[in-house]
């Protein structure tokens, strides 16, 4: 029974039907064939030739160009037996000199470009790493440059001196401006007083009802107290507040201040109905969250009718 049934196994999956050979034989002929034909192509027809792709190729046609340039550049300095190198001082040479001395205009144009805005060559160091300079023919020119100190100013001075040259002829002749006449225009003339701080200053104004005093700016966030040092001087407040609250007759939702909070406005209120009205600025005093600064901060800005 063993015997019959390996047996079985064996006729199951491996024999197979005239047409499934016949198709098996010319599937193996056809791969044969291919694969003959790719061996024939790859020994006998196509070189092993590497093709490079395009990045590879445009980089190796860079590195012949510098090359050839390299190469140009040293046969044309050898035809040109003129050149007699003498003593100079790169500080001071002129385009016709640098041009006498192996460079092309361009490149001693370059060069004299190169050392006003470095403010001058310190040392030979510097006058090698020009970019136009050639190495071999910054050879040539090593033992023949005497450096004289760097004249003139540094950029660094120079773009300083510039801009607050600009500045002084842009800034205007100072006029003391008065806080509560002033228009944003008129305040951005300060300095460090742009378009945003100016909204600030006006907006804080007509919350206030006016200025009182030139200090209240910095009660203003966006003006620190490096600026106000800056502007005080500049500034003055003529006259006491232009808007004055009528503390007995408002009611809380009225009584808006930067100096009153809702809850200090329900107070006033609260306190005026049962008690009266306010005579005058120490009557406050009976309310609790009125303390002594709140109070000078507070009293121009009340009217007692």
């Amino acid at each position: 029974m063993k015997t019959n049934h390996f047996r079985h196994f064996m006729y199951s999956y491996f024999t197979y039907t005239r047409g499934e050979k016949n198709a098996a034989l010319v599937l193996c002929s056809i791969l044969i064939i291919l694969q003959a034909n790719l061996w024939y192509q790859h020994y006998f027809l196509t070189p092993n030739v590497f093709i490079p792709s395009v990045e590879i190729k445009l980089a190796a046609d860079k590195i012949h160009l510098k090359k050839n340039e390299k190469k140009e550049f040293i046969n044309n300095y050898k035809k040109r037996e003129e050149i007699i190198f003498t003593v100079f001082d790169p500080n001071t040479a002129d385009s016709s000199q640098l041009v006498a001395l192996g460079m092309s205009p361009k490149q001693a144009s370059s060069l004299i470009r190169f050392r006003d805005r470095n403010g001058g060559f310190k040392n030979k160091e510097d006058v090698k790493n020009v970019r136009v300079l050639h190495a071999f023919l910054y050879e040539k020119w090593e033992p023949f440059i005497e450096l004289s100190p760097a004249k003139g100013i540094k950029p660094a001075e120079k773009y300083i001196s510039s801009f607050k040259s600009n500045r002084e002829a842009s800034r205007p002749k100072w006029i003391v401006l008065d806080l509560n006449k002033v228009d944003t225009t008129e305040l951005q003339d300060l300095p460090f007083i742009g378009s945003g701080r100016s909204k600030a200053i006006v907006n804080y104004r007509d919350r206030l009802g006016g200025f009182c005093a030139v200090e209240q700016l910095k009660e203003i966030r966006s003006i620190p107290d490096s600026v106000y040092k800056i502007i005080f001087s500049k500034v003055k407040v003529d006259g006491g507040p232009y808007k004055k609250l009528n503390i007995n007759s408002l009611p809380s939702d009225s009584l808006r201040h930067p100096y009153i909070n809702k809850q200090l406005a329900r107070l006033i209120v609260a306190y005026r109905e049962q008690h009266g009205v306010f005579k005058s600025p120490s009557d406050l005093k009976k309310i609790p969250l009125v303390d002594e600064e709140i109070l000078r901060k507070l009293a121009p800005y009340l009217l007692f009718n």
